[in-house]
């Protein structure tokens, strides 16, 4: 991995999702993060060590957060930026309001993914029509790297946050669904990593599988709902370039038909 001479900047961006954490070999642990720069372009932010943060820069979805980043020779995808080593992460303030949420995320919005492809955009929102949500049984074992991270630890972590490093969950999120544009249909894996942590925490009052349909539920009341349009935050994988589903966002279709006729009045 080679720093891109003159890359490195200060940006602000919205987060709109962050990823479930990875065991790295060199963080520990890291987190991808989304979001869009006032510009409206989009940005894939990466190595974060989430769980290792100071409570203060420990950002939440829909905040805007201002840090240093650079681009790297390992990730030639246009949204990736590699966040800059001790880069202290600036809490800005967070965007609450639905419309002021819309704002920002309207320019990340394409036709589908077909379309991404030809302009060679590799993370964006698609408008969708969920057909099932679901939690499956997830059998994927840590690697022999990964297991030799998780036994080593960090001087820095603490007994907590290595145990939940370590703990595998053995299930996924999946969403059955199709593409509103082009009816494409697809069945991917989400990876929002909100999803999981709140069946973490179920758990501790519940067992497993009571807490995957309880978040289950919630997650379809919150995308199964005639008064809301649903995009799925897409991103493709580093390595082999397939997409993948960052997370869900929605907002009443009233503010997004509202937006369309404004856009026709002014184009």
């Amino acid at each position: 991995m080679t720093k891109i001479i003159g890359s490195e900047r200060t940006i602000e961006l919205m987060v709109n999702c962050k990823t479930y954490p990875a065991v790295s070999r060199k963080y520990v642990e890291t987190v991808c993060t989304g979001g869009i720069e006032p510009s409206g372009a989009f940005v894939r932010l990466y190595p974060v060590p989430f769980r290792f943060l100071e409570a203060k820069q420990q950002y939440q979805r829909w905040d805007v957060i201002r840090v240093r980043a650079y681009r790297d020779t390992k990730d030639s995808r246009p949204e990736s930026w590699h966040l800059s080593p001790g880069a202290e992460i600036s809490v800005v303030k967070q965007i609450s309001s639905e419309s002021q949420r819309w704002d920002w995320m309207r320019s990340a919005v394409h036709q589908s993914t077909v379309e991404m492809e030809a302009k060679g955009i590799t993370n964006g929102c698609v408008e969708i029509e969920p057909i099932s949500f679901y939690w499956l049984p997830d059998k994927k074992k840590w690697s022999a790297s990964q297991l030799s991270v998780i036994r080593q630890g960090d001087l820095f972590a603490t007994a907590e946050q290595m145990k939940e490093i370590s703990e595998q969950l053995p299930w996924e999120f999946r969403l059955k669904f199709k593409e509103k544009s082009t009816d494409t249909e697809h069945d991917l894996k989400v990876l929002a990593w909100s999803y999981y942590q709140g069946v973490r925490r179920e758990m501790k009052i519940r067992t497993q599988e009571e807490s995957l349909d309880l978040v289950t539920d919630r997650i379809r009341n919150s995308i199964f709902n005639p008064q809301r349009t649903v995009f799925a935050i897409f991103g493709t994988h580093s390595r082999f370039g397939h997409w993948m589903i960052s997370s869900l966002y929605y907002v009443s279709s009233s503010l997004v038909k509202q937006d369309a006729k404004t856009r026709r009045l002014f184009a």
